[in-house]
């Protein structure tokens, strides 16, 4: 009975939960995926757009390099005369006007522009001089604050033209007290045309730019930052630090927008790589500020799932209890006619289907029980019958064919009963095996035992023409079998297959222990069966027509289902010109 009411509960369960739960489920999952796909493809769009315009307007603040370049290039003739004048031990009074020219050329953006902390034009010389934009005349490194610049230079390969570096300055001021600057250096390599070689160089405050860069409308927990060749920071607006090994993956990754999972935290990164100064301009966004709208979405599917899931297990297992109480009332009732208790009363209403049901087994029950033992009675009789008319079947054919040989080997051998009488044994031996003890079952080993006999005399019949081995599990031999099964199997293979069949031949009878059945098998190279007779054969077989030539098989099948059910029987398989096997499971205790 509780297989029944959890048979009730699934039922109802499907019945109101499927309905509920399927429709909310794909139109929250189908909701919640098309939402992400917009949210992903205006995200990456948005964020390449800021980063192609945070680019945009980094690099028009170092063009003022190529100002700088440009006008060096103009005038070749001005910057000729710097670099003799750097390399005078001191300078004449004709060079100061040059000198003044030079440094209102520096001078300029750097007091126009807010950005520039200063600018130095270096063309290599003995002296080791320069000229600054924060101070007057020519300068020696030597006894300038900021000679780190140099250091950078010196280290650079010819062959780098530009490039870009974060720096400290440690500035002088009143007193004894120093300050430190941080800047963003840019240098640039510039040629004369003597093809010596100097460098301009750019200092940027990184105040400015940040504070450009957190103007930007950019979205909650965004960061922008900018990362040089080496996968140091250029820029950036917040100052949360990724590890090392996040940065050098955001540097080889190839794509421009994909996931990452930093420090606990989903993190879609978009990068636009800029090959001018081998920076890379990178925004990092939290998922989980992405994707709020779907995150709040999937909560309120989860939330009504639950609610229906709820709901429709209350229904299905208020429904289930009335179907079980009723159902136990209706087996009550049966169990009550069956065992002659008396029977309640018939309900006065019909309210539903278990009542009609109840009200017509009452008055019907006696009546179709008293018909059932009847037919249960006619059936046995039956059965019992037909077991014994198929089993008298067997011997007359089995003697009939003996004879016969019997017959054949007398007029052949005269003179030499040797073989005669072994014949006349093993025919004993038969015979008082299959009239003793009725048509019932009996080990496997007794089986085969009585078995052999018939082989010895098919062989002599058939000059040896053929073979029987035996596989069989030894695990196997102490189960029984039906009396009397192999001979009809071995004799439909002698006359079906292996008679017709010109050479030697050979039967393989097989026997496997499985966990629930002895697998039989018994298998002939004969001729076989060709596919029509073989699909006709196995259709006489399912539909019991009694009328086919193989009649042991036939008996066999019969036998087989009256014992053991319906379910069970002869399959048979064949390939014509190949052989025939014979498939029997019998269920075993």
């Amino acid at each position: 009975m509780k297989k029944t009411y959890h048979a009730f509960l699934a039922k109802n369960l499907a019945t109101f939960l499927i309905p509920m739960l399927i429709p909310i489920l794909v139109l929250g999952a189908l909701s919640t995926f098309l939402i992400q796909q917009y949210i992903k493809k205006e995200i990456n769009n948005n964020n390449m757009n800021l980063l192609k315009q945070t680019k945009q307007n980094i690099e028009l603040i170092f063009n003022e390099l190529d100002t700088l370049n440009l006008h060096i290039v103009a005038s070749a003739i001005q910057f000729t005369n710097l670099q003799n004048m750097l390399k005078k031990p001191y300078p004449e009074p004709a060079d100061y006007e040059q000198l003044a020219s030079l440094k209102n050329f520096i001078d300029s953006p750097s007091i126009g522009k807010p950005y520039i902390d200063s600018i130095y034009i270096y063309i290599d010389n003995e002296n080791n001089r320069f000229i600054s934009s924060t101070s007057g005349g020519l300068i020696d490194l030597g006894d300038f604050y900021d000679q780190g610049w140099y250091e950078r230079y010196i280290r650079h390969s010819p062959s780098e033209l530009m490039w870009a570096e974060n720096r400290s300055i440690v500035k002088p001021t009143t007193g004894r007290a120093s300050a430190v600057t941080n800047v963003i250096t840019m240098f640039r390599r510039i040629t004369l045309s003597d093809n010596s070689s100097g460098v301009i160089v750019l200092n940027v405050k990184p105040d400015y730019i940040m504070q450009t860069l957190s103007r930007l409308d950019t979205l909650k927990g965004q960061t922008i930052f900018i990362l040089d060749a080496q996968d140091e920071f250029i820029f950036r607006t917040h100052n949360d630090m990724l590890p090392e090994s996040d940065l050098a993956s955001i540097r080889q990754e190839a794509r421009e927008f994909f996931p990452i999972r930093s420090n606990g935290e989903d993190l879609i990164v978009n990068k636009l790589p800029s090959g001018r100064f081998q920076w890379t301009f990178v925004s990092i966004v939290p998922s989980s500020s992405l994707y709020d709208i779907p995150i709040r979405l999937s909560v309120t599917t989860i939330i009504l799932l639950l609610l229906s899931f709820v709901i429709g297990t209350t229904l299905a297992y208020y429904l289930s209890r009335k179907n079980y109480n009723d159902l136990k009332t209706i087996i009550s009732i049966l169990d009550s006619a069956q065992n002659g208790r008396p029977l309640p009363p018939l309900p006065r209403q019909v309210k539903d289907v278990f009542s009609f049901i109840m009200q017509s087994i009452l008055n019907n029950f006696i009546e179709q029980n008293y018909l059932k033992v009847q037919l249960s009675e006619r059936k046995y009789k039956s059965q019992a019958l037909e077991f014994a008319a198929l089993q008298s079947q067997l011997n007359p054919h089995f003697l009939f064919n003996t004879l016969e040989t019997l017959n054949w080997k007398a007029t052949k051998l005269t003179g030499r009963p040797n073989e005669l009488n072994a014949i006349i044994e093993d025919l004993s031996d038969i015979l008082r095996y299959s009239l003793e003890g009725g048509a019932g079952q009996v080990t496997l080993k007794k089986e085969i035992d009585h078995t052999l006999p018939y082989i010895d005399i098919q062989k002599i019949r058939y000059k040896d023409k053929f073979d029987v081995i035996w596989d069989c599990d030894p695990e196997a031999l102490k189960y029984h079998v039906l009396k009397l099964m192999f001979q009809p199997l071995i004799e439909n293979s002698l006359y079906h297959g292996i008679k017709e069949k010109e050479g030697s031949c050979c039967i393989k009878v097989r026997v496997r222990f499985g966990a629930a059945c002895l697998h039989i098998a018994v298998i002939d190279n004969g001729v076989g069966i060709l596919p029509e007779r073989l699909t006709l054969l196995n259709t006489q077989l399912t539909g019991n027509l009694e009328q086919i030539q193989h009649i042991g098989l036939f008996n066999t099948q019969k036998r087989l289902k009256l014992t053991y059910g319906e379910k069970y029987g002869v399959k048979v398989r064949s390939k014509f010109g190949w052989g025939t096997a014979i498939y029997i499971d019998i269920p075993i205790d």
